[in-house]
Formats: structure tokens, C-alpha cells, sequence
């Protein structure tokens, strides 16, 4: 792939990284684990056990957002049009390196008009897929699946013919966690107003 405007890589897997940015997934209880495993069978025909699926990489997704700038707030980063990966599925073929929780990627991302040297801030999202059937963060919180993002940090992208950026260690491991459903929130919010108005009416 050429890239000829500072660029930024996906790749949280390669043989010239040492290091790694990991996701778990979190269950309301029970352990943390790392995405990612075998990756066998098929997907499962209901939403509600998300334990079963934390072992196929491909069920889930990891996008990165970001804008060019130094130090800009989250609401500030866009989604990276075609800055996405699946996670890794059992080991690769060097031995025992770490894939759990990572993903391989050969994804670079371009910002256009941005020269080397250009710093952007970026962050990581990543969300259960159904089976690729939910195709960004929103479309996940929607739908109450298992999402979640890291840190922002800073990158100082790289223009070809050098490799370009790649992911910084500040945006940091992370888990993604069900999202209560609507109606869950609805009720609280119903049930917190209802607590207030007594107490008002006590005073």
C-alpha cells in the first residue's frame, strides 16, 4: 500500500512491535478475558451470552478515530474510514508470541493534507460485531453490545517512503462491557426521579 501524506498504522501485531495494546471483554461478573482464540463455529443465534464469543476474534471489532492536532478531546476524533480490524484467532506462526487481545492489521491510515511530522491525537473503539452484522461504535451502544475505547494520545505521523506511525503505548489497554439496554436506563431514570419527588415531599 503507498502512502505519500503522514500516515498512521492499525497494526497492533507485527514482528517489530514489542509492545501491545490488549482488550478484554468484562462481564458484569466473572473474570476479564482477552478477545481473540481459535476462532471455530458458528455465530451464536442470540445476543445474550457474550462469554461464548469472547474466544472468536472475528466477532469482534476494533476501529481507530483520530484528527489532526495535538491533544484534542475525544469528541473532537472521527471515525478513520477503513482503519479496521478483526482480532486475532490463536497464535501465529513465530512461536509463542502474544495475539490475545491484539489484532492483526495492515491497515494505514492517510490524513490527507497532513505532512510528516504531523502530530494527530487518536483513539482506539472496539465492539462486539454479530457476525459483522454492527459496523461502528454507535450502531453498538445502540444496540446495548459489549463496547468500549481507550485513552487519546498523541502521534506524530510519517510520511512514505519511512514505515508510517505506529499506535502509541499512552492509548493504553482497555475493556468493552455490555451497555445497559434503553429500557434498563429508562427504568433507573424513572426510578431516581421517583426517590427525589418523595424525598422533596418529606421536606
Amino acid at each position: 500500500m503507498s502512502y505519500g501524506q503522514g500516515a498512521v498504522s492499525l497494526a497492533d501485531y507485527e514482528a517489530n512491535i514489542n509492545t501491545y495494546i490488549y482488550v478484554s471483554y468484562k462481564p458484569a461478573t466473572g473474570p476479564t478475558v482477552l478477545l481473540g482464540g481459535p476462532g471455530t463455529g458458528a455465530p451464536a443465534p442470540t445476543l445474550s451470552n457474550y462469554a461464548q464469543e469472547v474466544g472468536k476474534g472475528s466477532e469482534w471489532t476494533v476501529q481507530l478515530y483520530g484528527a489532526t492536532g495535538s491533544g484534542l478531546s475525544a469528541s473532537a476524533l472521527s471515525a478513520l474510514v477503513g482503519a479496521t480490524s478483526t482480532f486475532a484467532n490463536g497464535l501465529s506462526g513465530s512461536g509463542n508470541d502474544p495475539v490475545l487481545g491484539t489484532w492483526l492489521s495492515s491497515s494505514i491510515y492517510q490524513f490527507t493534507g497532513a505532512p510528516n511530522g504531523t502530530v494527530a491525537t487518536i483513539q482506539l473503539y472496539a465492539w462486539y460485531n454479530d457476525g459483522g452484522m454492527i459496523t461502528s461504535y454507535a450502531q453498538a451502544v445502540a444496540d446495548g453490545v459489549p463496547a468500549g475505547y481507550s485513552a487519546t494520545a498523541n502521534v506524530s505521523l510519517i510520511a512514505a517512503p519511512s514505515p508510517p506511525a505506529v499506535l502509541p503505548d499512552a492509548l493504553g489497554s482497555f475493556n468493552v462491557t455490555a451497555v445497559p439496554e434503553p429500557s434498563t436506563i429508562a427504568l433507573g431514570v424513572i426510578g431516581a426521579s421517583a426517590f427525589l419527588m418523595r424525598l422533596r415531599r418529606k421536606q
